[in-house]
């Protein structure tokens, strides 16, 4: 199953990707992992997992890109180019796949990186676990206005 969710991602994420752009994504299944397994603990349509994983390859791929940024490495215009292109696309695509609330929980936390990044602190980031508690509070949510009715 992840292995075709993984699969079906990338294909979506290459259709939806200006080809203009020459970026190819890549992420390894290990990668992937972390956001498989917390995908899993919950009840999710395949659809919506296919979309999170998507909006999770994007940002990992676009912070890479921005890692790379070193002053006088050959492909530094490239990588800043690249990781501001993704950026731009993670929110295009979070707003088609009508993830609004997702984009708002994670842009504090974003903003936070790359303010980090632009001052040279270049430490690992876990999406994923973000990903988690944005789901547990949707879940709670949930629960408090089935709850209501």
């Amino acid at each position: 199953m992840n292995k075709k969710l993984i699969e079906d991602t990338f294909r979506l994420l290459q259709a939806e990707m200006s080809p203009v752009t020459g970026i190819q994504l890549s992420l390894s299944p290990a990668e992937c992992e972390q956001l498989l397994s917390v995908l899993e603990r919950h009840d999710l349509e395949y659809d919506r997992k296919v979309h999170l994983l998507g909006i999770y390859i994007i940002l990992t791929v676009a912070a890479e890109r921005h890692m790379e940024c070193v002053p006088h490495h050959p492909d530094l215009t490239r990588n800043i180019l690249d990781g501001d292109y993704l950026y731009s696309f993670y929110l295009q695509f979070a707003v088609k796949c009508r993830e609004l609330d997702l984009v708002a929980y994670l842009a504090p936390s974003i903003k936070k990186m790359q303010i980090r990044r632009s001052n040279g602190e270049f430490t690992e980031q876990n999406p994923a676990r973000e990903f988690d508690e944005f789901l547990l509070q949707e879940r709670r949510q949930r629960s408090r206005t089935s709850k209501a009715i």
